[in-house]
């Protein structure tokens, strides 16, 4: 479905419209910005918004997340809906994930977003609640630049949980899908998640014949094995060692890794993909599917603290299909432990 034969949504211009302009601020400055924007956003709100939007650091509703859509689900999501927000209040959602994720990463925020508007508009919407009012913000303890404090955005296909504190970000666990899994808006062609399904394929491409062998698992997970609900589980190892691998291989792999950072500001991804090299030659590439990409395919990288997983569902590219991927830090879920991203 081509957007430009559609009147934008009240959301979607606004999430469009919100991006912050000027230089990118990372690190201590990037926490300090952000704890700015959730005030400003908070200070929107009337004082029932606030007691439904904030929570204690330690509340146990903090993993209540899932990227099921709002229709299907047998639980009430944390936060407050954009949909039950004013035109201000949204803009200050959008204002705060602006300022507190990477360009990059509010990019691909506002596609996943963007990805629901296109589907409100199928027969099946009203079943399953999509749209793009439908997303819930919340936050846990109050924003700080040196106390720690975190948040979650999500809905349909996302759950973003970052944990700030010191000047230091985690973003363990984050899920990040689509459906469909490209769309048109204007003349523009969006596939938030396209550019990690390739870099698989050239991964598993460029092993040799004993490497890509070992990588081949045989079982894969209807969607993704750690996805939510699933907080504490760890998938047994298997696949192909990143020890075994040569030196171009391990480049690829380092050039991938990445992609599942981006949210984060500068100096956060620098240091976590610098925890996780660390740790790369105890590192496992897995793969399922057909290695050309004629059909569905399952990937995951998992390492001593790093899991990520990248499902395809349907068809590989197309319109009805829709991915799913998941990053996540066993040894450091929702910023519990600050020494591992």
């Amino acid at each position: 479905m081509n957007m430009a034969e559609l009147s934008p949504s009240r959301v979607t211009k606004i999430a469009e419209s919100a991006a912050t302009s000027g230089k990118p601020c990372t690190g201590r400055e990037a926490v300090g910005a952000s704890a700015a924007a959730a005030d400003a956003l908070i200070a929107t709100l009337t004082d029932t918004q606030r007691a439904s939007v904030m929570y204690a650091l330690d509340d146990p509703l903090r993993p209540n997340w899932s990227n099921l859509p709002a229709g299907i689900l047998d639980f009430e999501r944390n936060g407050i809906r954009l949909g039950d927000l004013n035109d201000e209040q949204v803009t200050a959602v959008f204002q705060f994930l602006a300022t507190a994720l990477s360009a990059k990463g509010y990019k691909t925020v506002v596609e996943i977003v963007g990805a629901d508007e296109v589907l409100s508009h199928t027969e099946r919407a009203g079943h399953f609640a999509w749209t793009d009012e439908n997303y819930w913000i919340a936050f846990f303890g109050e924003p700080s630049e040196s106390d720690k404090w975190g948040w979650q955005f999500g809905g349909h296909h996302l759950g973003v949980n970052f944990t700030l504190e010191d000047g230091r970000t985690f973003m363990s666990p984050t899920f990040i899908g689509v459906e469909p899994a490209s769309y048109k808006s204007g003349d523009a062609v969006i596939a938030p998640l396209q550019d990690k399904l390739d870099a698989g394929i050239a991964l598993v491409n460029a092993l040799d014949d004993q490497c890509r062998a070992e990588a081949m698992v045989n079982d894969r997970p209807e969607e993704v094995w750690t996805g939510a609900g699933n907080d504490g589980f760890v998938p047994e190892l298997e696949g192909s060692k990143v020890d075994d691998w040569d030196a171009k291989q391990r480049e690829m792999l380092r050039g991938m890794i990445p992609m599942w950072l981006d949210m984060l500001d500068d100096a956060n991804r620098s240091e976590r993909m610098a925890e996780i090299e660390a740790d790369l030659d105890s590192t496992y590439f897995g793969w399922h599917g057909p290695t050309d990409g004629s059909g569905p395919i399952y990937y995951r990288i998992q390492g001593p603290a790093l899991i990520i997983e990248y499902s395809t569902q349907g068809g590989v590219g197309a319109d009805t299909g829709h991915y799913h991927s998941i990053y996540r830090n066993p040894s450091n879920e929702y910023g519990e432990n600050a020494k591992r991203r």
